[in-house]
């Protein structure tokens, strides 16, 4: 069986007996140390030559001498030759020991200088992780502001990626014609959600809302109706108009619910433009309006927005069902039809009489209207009170929607629980539609109307 010795404990050594190393001896012989002790002894083999040569001269005299001088010479003859021996052993031992003393000293600093090494290298670690708050601190910062640059933030309007100091910037709503006369309009493709209804007569208007973009060329501006003035209180945004139907007047005037900026009381934020006739011809910019809105205190708005896609989502489709769309509203100069473009995933939006719908920039530059979700939600038309023979439409409860999107459709629902509830889409399973990021534009038919596609 074979034995096994246990590991002496920490702190322990087991000594062994010294065992003679002729390579030692051999090297000690080689040093300069050994040269240096032989170079003494050869020294002293020199000395005793020559004292050889004094003793032989001594003993010539000793003859000549008396007895009493010849014992007296030769005792001190004998002290001369103990004191050569002695001088002899007592240098070799001094040079041995010279020789131990310097690897002595060597093992001494070695022991010495590594552990007091080691204990610096640990003390500069610590202070700079744990002693020096100051760096810790300045550290952590720069990680923060590495991660903030590195985040990145969506528009609630429009699901877009913008910067930090948009996301609740204030949003505004501008109120703009549609009539023949209005057309090209300027703006409403920069803007991020667009509401389209009758305002009166069979002429749609629309309401289109800002908040990230901020066109330098908008207009024409019209009066503001009922179903626009409940459309926009959810976005907590401006409303800019020129006028409006009595009892919309009625709802946002000196109500602290609703931001009012009407042109007839801040007309130096608007300006009439002199190649168009009133009362299609009042325009703004966002130089002006936001302005106004700062200077009325109007610098955020809070809302959530439409439930958007993920980012970098795939979202067009391989099977193509909704190619044409067509929303009757009243006459085929006002039923918006679109097309679906399969290069953008967008729909170019035009009318059931062949035009385009179109907008021109302050440049004179013209670019079709081309959102990247439309929405048809049927709704109920209700009689305006008053003189006004003209009809609202009720925009809370819920009703029919049809959502298209990368070229496809779902049939499903829209729901809104008051009036200062955010428009919801559903599926026909009660599930939330997602939209695409980019333009939205809702039209809001009359449930006595139709719409189709193919």
């Amino acid at each position: 069986m074979e034995h096994k010795t246990k590991p002496p404990k920490a702190g322990f050594q087991i000594k062994k007996k010294p065992v003679q190393d002729d390579t030692l001896i051999k090297l000690y012989e080689e040093s300069e140390l050994s040269k240096a002790g032989t170079k003494t002894i050869d020294a002293t083999k020199e000395k005793s030559v020559e004292d050889d040569d004094l003793s032989r001269n001594n003993e010539d005299v000793i003859q000549e001498a008396s007895k009493k001088d010849k014992k007296r010479l030769e005792k001190q003859a004998q002290k001369d030759a103990k004191k050569r021996e002695k001088y002899t052993q007592k240098d070799h031992k001094k040079a041995l020991k010279a020789k131990k003393s310097g690897g002595s000293k060597i093992k001494t600093f070695i022991k010495i200088f590594i552990p007091l090494l080691i204990l610096a290298v640990v003390f500069v670690g610590a202070y700079f992780i744990f002693l020096s708050p100051e760096i810790s601190e300045k550290s952590s910062e720069q990680g923060q502001a590495q991660t903030k640059a590195d985040e990145i933030y969506y528009s609630k309007l429009t699901g877009r990626t913008v910067n930090q100091s948009q996301v609740g910037a204030a949003a505004t709503c501008v109120m703009i014609e549609n009539s023949p006369d209005a057309r090209p309009q300027s703006g409403l493709d920069e803007a991020g959600v667009v509401y389209e209804a009758i305002a009166e007569g069979g002429i749609t208007r629309f309401m289109a809302i800002f908040q990230e973009a901020k066109p330098q060329y908008i207009g024409p501006v019209r009066s503001v109706r009922m179903t626009f003035a409940q459309f926009a209180k959810p976005y907590n945004c401006s409303i800019a108009h020129v006028g409006g139907s009595t009892n919309a007047l009625n709802l946002i005037r000196n109500n602290p619910e609703f931001r009012d900026i009407d042109y007839g009381f801040n007309d130096d934020f608007y300006w009439r433009a002199s190649h168009r006739y009133a009362p299609h011809n009042v325009y703004t910019s966002f130089d002006k309006l936001d302005a106004l809105n700062q200077g009325l205190g109007y610098t955020t708005s809070n809302f959530n927005g439409f439930t958007r896609v993920k980012p970098d989502t795939k979202t067009q489709s391989d099977n193509i069902t909704a190619r044409t769309i067509s929303i009757t509203m009243s006459s085929d100069m006002f039923n918006p039809v679109y097309t679906y473009n399969e290069a953008t995933n967008t729909y170019d939006r035009g009318y059931a009489d062949g035009e385009t719908h179109e907008v021109v920039s302050e440049s004179g530059a013209i670019s079709r209207i081309s959102p990247d979700t439309v929405i048809a939600m049927e709704v109920t038309a209700i009689a305006r009170s008053g003189e006004e023979q003209y009809s609202d439409y009720v925009t809370t409860g819920s009703g029919k929607a049809f959502i298209f999107q990368n070229g496809t459709v779902v049939v499903g629902t829209w729901e809104r629980t008051d009036e200062n509830s955010e428009l919801n889409f559903l599926d026909e399973n009660g599930n939330t539609v997602a939209l695409n990021r980019g333009q939205t534009w809702i039209t809001a038919y009359p449930n006595s109307n139709t719409i189709t596609w193919e």
